[in-house]
């Protein structure tokens, strides 16, 4: 399991020459077996040979792949370059997609994406009684607490006693939801969850979200019926899907807003030129990407600054330029490592109808 300081020191790693082979191998366990994904896996190591991958690191993700990862496993992802002594190798419990990249830098595009969507995420199930929230890092499960409130009975017969008590225990139970929600938040906040999926019956959770303070109201990305005895693998799966149609959902919203944003000459970048504009000023705070955009170009030499067009010099340094053989990539590792915000967007043409690269600004 990839940390977040693992994360920050890959996109620091540069070498003087393309030399450093990233490959991310999808695992489909349901329709294709061991042997497809050794084949599927030969066809990308081809592909970086012909990039110019050295025999040393595309023997080393070999290895890995026979004998090394887990094979539980939805994403491969290694980073190899045996000339600089680095080697990451991991077995994501989460799906991406098949990418092959040799270059000065690990390709970071599909891992920034992976860890946008799933690098924190929590589920968490709610009766009359209590929650118990379960809580996932790239669908690892981290951690497992619950909390119990007062017994709360439901009463089947009649009468002017019953219905008495039956109105005692709905207070008891609104007690229990209110004191989970504010256990909920706590916990939720404190172990960093900045995703959630509620599960219960549609009762309990109309109620509960009554209970639940803004800060807990603004994580829930959608929810789902499940019994409080539901296994943490369960959940996550169901909760996965879920997540996932959210993710597409508030992503397709947030193109549409900086599409209007940049029509208007507001606060909204488009296209390469654009968007790379914008970043040498410092002014991304969330860049948006397509996989397929790929574009060569220019990195300066002393202050960084990236160029997708044909220029002599540096206009910000005057310093000398090396070549690239995608400045999409040297974006993803600049934004990274300035803290902002990446989303790889996998099936949006809007995106591509508009350059494969867009940004929100933060003025």
């Amino acid at each position: 399991m990839i940390t977040e300081q693992e994360l920050r020191e890959l996109a620091e790693v540069v070498s003087d020459k393309p030399i450093i082979l990233s490959l991310y191998l999808h695992l489909d366990r349901r329709n294709r077996s061991f042997e497809e994904h050794k084949l599927a896996l030969r066809s990308l190591l081809a592909q970086a040979a012909e990039q110019g991958a050295t025999p040393a690191d595309i023997e080393r993700i070999e290895r890995f792949f026979e004998h090394e990862f887990d094979r539980q496993g939805r994403t491969l992802v290694c980073f190899s370059c045996q000339a600089l002594k680095l080697w990451r190798g991991y077995s994501l419990l989460v799906p991406g997609q098949n990418a092959v990249y040799v270059g000065r830098r690990p390709y970071l595009k599909p891992l920034s994406d992976i860890w946008d969507n799933y690098g924190s995420f929590g589920v968490l199930m709610v009766d009359r009684e209590g929650a118990r929230a379960f809580t996932y890092h790239l669908g690892a499960l981290v951690n497992t607490e619950g909390m119990l409130g007062a017994e709360v009975r439901r009463h089947k017969q009649g009468g002017w006693a019953a219905q008495k008590l039956q109105r005692y225990e709905d207070q008891e139970a609104r007690h229990n939801l209110k004191a989970a929600a504010e256990w909920a938040d706590e916990h939720l906040t404190r172990h960093g969850v900045e995703r959630v999926v509620l599960a219960g019956t549609e009762e309990n959770l109309a109620e509960f979200r009554e209970q639940t303070p803004r800060t807990l109201t603004d994580k829930v990305v959608g929810q789902i019926n499940l019994d409080m005895n539901t296994s943490p693998a369960e959940a996550w799966e169901r909760a996965f899907e879920i997540a996932q149609q959210a993710q597409r959902a508030a992503e397709a919203d947030l193109l549409e807003q900086v599409i209007t944003l940049a029509h208007k000459g507001g606060a909204g970048a488009i296209g390469l030129p654009d968007t790379l504009a914008a970043m040498q000023q410092g002014r991304l705070y969330h860049l948006l990407v397509s996989p397929r955009l790929h574009a060569a170009g220019y990195q300066c030499a002393n202050c960084e600054a990236v160029f997708a067009e044909t220029i002599e010099r540096c206009p910000y340094c005057n310093g000398p330029l090396n070549q690239s053989a995608d400045v999409v990539n040297l974006m993803v590792h600049r934004a990274i490592d300035s803290g902002t915000r990446v989303s790889v967007l996998e099936r949006d043409e809007r995106l591509n109808q508009v350059g494969g690269i867009a940004a929100l600004l933060r003025y």
